[in-house]
């Protein structure tokens, strides 16, 4: 009876450590480089234009040490199972007299790529510059994922 009841406590265990990492597997990571740090955050839908297409939101945040300018090169992407569709690109660019945390936001309208539903991400890169020198850009940090219908 005892072996019963350990099995079960290891198997219920065992299945909320699953659920965890399930619910964080779409938490944003964040690029950093020279002080500076940026976080992409999964694209939400901000609201329905007046031809019917909804419009999301794409959110980034920057902070930074002062006297800095990041570059952050934004790409917002549709995923799919052998090649993700690129939606759209932008460079931004913000300067910090002093240190704290900017907010870069992108409204965008869902595209119709397929049928179902669409897999919405983007995905981020850092630079920065300070006293006249650049840093190399880092590598890329993919937001999570969220599927809108159209």
């Amino acid at each position: 009876m005892t072996l019963k009841k350990n099995t079960r406590r290891i198997a219920a265990s065992g299945a909320v450590a699953a659920i965890a990492a399930i619910g964080f597997a779409g938490a944003a990571q964040a690029v950093s480089t020279s002080s500076c740090t940026a976080t992409p955050y999964t694209p939400t839908y901000s609201y329905t234009n007046t031809s019917g297409v909804k419009v999301l939101q794409y959110k980034i945040q920057v902070t930074c040490s002062a006297n800095r300018t990041a570059t952050v090169e934004q790409y917002r992407m549709e995923e799919d199972t052998f090649s993700d569709d690129t939606i759209g690109h932008t460079t931004y660019n913000r300067s910090f007299s002093s240190a704290g945390t900017q907010y870069i936001y992108f409204y965008g309208t869902l595209p119709d790529t397929e049928l179902g539903q669409e897999e919405m991400y983007q995905k981020i890169r850092l630079r920065v510059s300070s006293n006249g020198v650049t840093s190399a850009w880092t590598g890329w940090q993919k937001s999570g994922v969220q599927s809108f219908f159209n």
